[in-house]
């Protein structure tokens, strides 16, 4: 790889799908547990904790990026490939590290994603951020579509090893066609010398907060609509899909539309969005405005998160330290749907539970309102 190469076309051809892997991989667990769990007759807590290990797991990504993103991310999908292989040959006794080590695996260049486009297109960094977690969105929404598909006539195995060998072409064709790219100068990073712990903690609160609200979503809304409009399971889970359609598409929307708009006012209205469509959600007694502040709810979350990473990257000395942003945000998708559920439970209405959304972005718009304007949420 040459180090002064410039990121083109092949570039995001290969970026682009093999990230939409990690969203498969990331979403394809709870599709695949129904075949999964009876074959090692595992209750419910011993399922769990396999989930909490993996995504403990993920949440160390970050931490392998020193220096070469792009062969990093390969390695990743490497041992990706070997964690789906051991995966669908392992017996009971090495489920619980396979799972860490998948988790592990993913996280790789699931961060390493964010962290590569934040280095290697600092003019449109937030338009590239958000189309980058378009195709993430794309491929955690294919992921039940092939697990369904596998499992009509095979079991999980089958399913990871279908991954081990996507997993093995990510692999080879990020070794082969992605550039290393070095670290963007920053006129305003220059000026204040390394980044800032502060900077570091305060963009970390915020993506604790918007990854804590996305998953308040994801944990909570199918139970909210079952309850409130007196339907089955799969009819609520049918509803929830509104959330994932307004976020898929607001991705591929939002990234357009950054290449033409501050993002600072793409940042406001979605946060105007998110504020509006949790309250009628919580509060409305109309089903159809329920589900029509659902689907306005994901569309206007879908575009924060790599907001926050790009505006991030455009303060940070060097995109590395991101790595403690996206390591922080990772505990926010478990710390704050607990919340919303002990909420619940103390009050007797998840009603109440799903106002940590609404509080959730008010802190998080106070504070990345408090910071100085930078050069690039201005231009």
């Amino acid at each position: 790889m040459q180090q002064s190469k410039t990121p083109g076309w092949w570039t995001q051809a290969v970026l682009h799908p093999a990230f939409a892997l990690t969203g498969v991989a990331q979403a394809i667990g709870g599709p695949l547990l129904p075949s999964l769990a009876p074959a090692f007759h595992l209750s419910d807590s011993e399922s769990g904790l396999l989930f909490l290990l993996y995504f403990a797991g993920t949440s160390t990504g970050p931490f392998f990026y020193r220096v070469n993103y792009a062969r990093t991310m390969a390695c990743g999908y490497v041992a990706m490939a070997l964690c789906c292989t051991g995966l669908a040959l392992a017996g009971h006794a090495l489920l619980a590290p396979l799972f860490l080590l998948f988790g592990m695996s993913v996280g790789v260049p699931m961060s390493g994603g964010n962290m590569y486009v934040g280095r290697a297109f600092p003019a449109q960094r937030a338009a590239m951020l958000t189309f980058l977690n378009f195709s993430w969105s794309a491929g955690a929404l294919a992921a039940p579509l092939i697990a369904g598909r596998v499992l009509v006539h095979h079991s999980y195995r089958a399913a990871y090893v279908v991954l081990a060998v996507l997993a093995v072409t990510a692999a080879v064709s990020c070794f082969a066609v992605l550039p290393e790219v070095p670290e963007p100068e920053h006129a305003e990073a220059e000026r204040h010398g390394a980044t800032a712990v502060w900077l570091i903690a305060l963009f970390a609160l915020a993506a604790f907060l918007q990854v804590g609200v996305e998953d308040i979503s994801l944990t909570w809304l199918a139970t909210f609509t079952q309850r409130v409009n007196g339907v089955g399971v799969a009819a609520a889970a049918a509803m929830t899909s509104l959330y994932w359609t307004g976020f898929l598409a607001s991705r591929g929307v939002s990234s357009v539309l950054l290449l033409r708009t501050k993002s600072a006012q793409v940042f406001r209205g979605a946060l105007v969005l998110a504020l509006s469509a949790a309250g009628v959600l919580a509060f409305s007694g109309s089903a159809p405005a329920r589900m029509v502040a659902m689907f306005m709810l994901g569309a206007a979350l879908a575009p924060i998160y790599p907001l926050i990473l790009a505006e991030f990257f455009a303060r940070a000395r060097h995109t590395l330290d991101s790595r403690w942003v996206m390591t922080v945000s990772g505990f926010g998708g478990s710390v704050l749907p607990w919340l919303a559920g002990w909420i619940s439970t103390r009050t007797g209405n998840l009603r109440m539970g799903l106002l940590t959304i609404p509080a959730a972005l008010v802190v998080m718009a106070v504070v990345l309102e408090a910071f100085p304007k930078s050069e690039t949420a201005a231009s």
